[in-house]
């Protein structure tokens, strides 16, 4: 199956705004940390500052979008009992040896830390391993290696994807969609009845687990689905710049809407709308990119550089959190220029030699436009 460049592209700028907020966006993440009033209306000229974790959103709709375009273009099925083996042995393959290589050495991150009581240390390594972390309030962000809590919902539906498949090919995608947006934006509204379960300023288990995100990735399906059917292919070929920038200011929007709900100037129970908005945007952003002919806009997402950033960008994910514990001490600009030296050197060689170790390096490479 070939590659879509642009799709890496996004999945690029997905893990650098991760990367940065984890990173730098430390001392802009808190909503309006600089404002300006246009008579009681407070502006945020820098709200993208503070949204670093928008990537992990984009991630959720391209994970949907990637795991399902060899089934929408008829590449692989999932009819047989034999067909779901081999999708499970090739995520597995594709997701668990870094997982368990990264966990390993993250322990040793953990295991000198004397307020750990034995039960509850073998009670972390059970969830762990078993990639059931998200299940519990302790671990949903694991404390060996923070970042992980995305993987875990990652992990998880694609353990459900078989079930969306077998839904798709009895019902039709349109109605999967329609059940499994209401699903989950309840789940989301649930979720605004139980503060205790906020476990960070943008995070609550019940709000960003499995069920409370599955519509980021089908709608991701969606997507795919629209795009290889060429549905709307004109229309988006037409207007593909003006729903480029509709779709940033729709993002836009979407970052204003949760500083304001962030700082109360809304109401919290219009929190659930947050993703809503932020699908509507990334979903515009990617259909208009996937249909737009080569320009500067279309560069900027089909570049070598930014592809294989990637392209990379599950290695990327798994070391950038430990490394960050590892390499800043404080954040000077040396300090900050060798941890993304040695974190993209790092995730580089695992994502040859563990993701991919068994290809040969030419093919995990990005390819120009006219390989697409």
């Amino acid at each position: 199956m070939k590659r879509l460049g642009v799709i890496n592209g996004l999945r690029g700028y997905a893990i650098l705004g991760v990367i940065y907020f984890h990173l730098i966006g430390v001392f802009f993440n808190q909503p309006g940390w600089y404002s300006l009033n246009i008579g009681e209306i407070p502006i945020f000229p820098f709200t993208y500052l503070g949204h670093g974790w928008l990537g992990v959103d984009l991630f959720f709709i391209l994970s949907g979008f990637v795991l399902y375009l060899p089934y929408a273009n008829g590449n692989r099925e999932l009819k047989t009992i034999a067909n779901l083996g081999s999708f499970y042995k090739n995520r597995a393959t594709r997701l668990l040896p870094l997982y368990y290589i990264s966990l390993v050495i993250s322990i040793f991150f953990i295991a000198h830390e004397s307020n750990i009581h034995e039960w509850l240390f073998w009670k972390k390594m059970i969830l762990m391993f078993t990639v059931t972390f998200n299940f519990s309030k302790e671990t949903f962000i694991p404390s060996y290696n923070y970042v992980l809590w995305s993987l875990g919902i990652e992990v998880l539906f694609s353990a459900i994807f078989p079930l969306l498949i077998w839904f798709i090919l009895k019902k039709g995608i349109i109605k999967l969609c329609i059940i499994v947006f209401y699903f989950s934006f309840i789940i989301r509204v649930i979720s605004g009845f139980y503060p205790e379960y906020n476990i960070a300023p943008h995070l609550n288990i019940i709000k960003d687990s499995l069920f409370g995100r599955l519509d980021d990735f089908v709608i991701g399906m969606l997507l795919c689905h629209w795009f290889v059917t060429n549905w709307k292919q004109k229309y988006f070929e037409q207007y593909s710049k003006i729903i480029f920038f509709f779709s940033l200011v729709v993002i836009t929007i979407g970052c204003y809407f949760s500083d304001y709900i962030f700082l109360k100037y809304l109401p919290s129970y219009l929190e659930p709308l947050i993703n809503t908005i932020f699908q509507l945007g990334f979903g515009l952003l990617t259909l208009s990119i996937l249909h737009m002919k080569t320009n500067a806009i279309h560069f900027l997402f089909s570049n070598k550089l930014i592809q294989l950033t990637g392209m990379m960008c599950y290695s990327l994910y798994i070391w950038h959190g430990n490394m960050r514990m590892v390499f800043m001490a404080d954040y000077s600009a040396l300090r900050i220029v060798t941890y993304l030296i040695f974190l993209f050197s790092l995730s580089f060689l695992t994502y040859r030699y563990i993701e991919f170790g068994n290809k040969k390096i030419e093919d995990i490479l990005p390819k120009s436009d006219r390989d697409l």
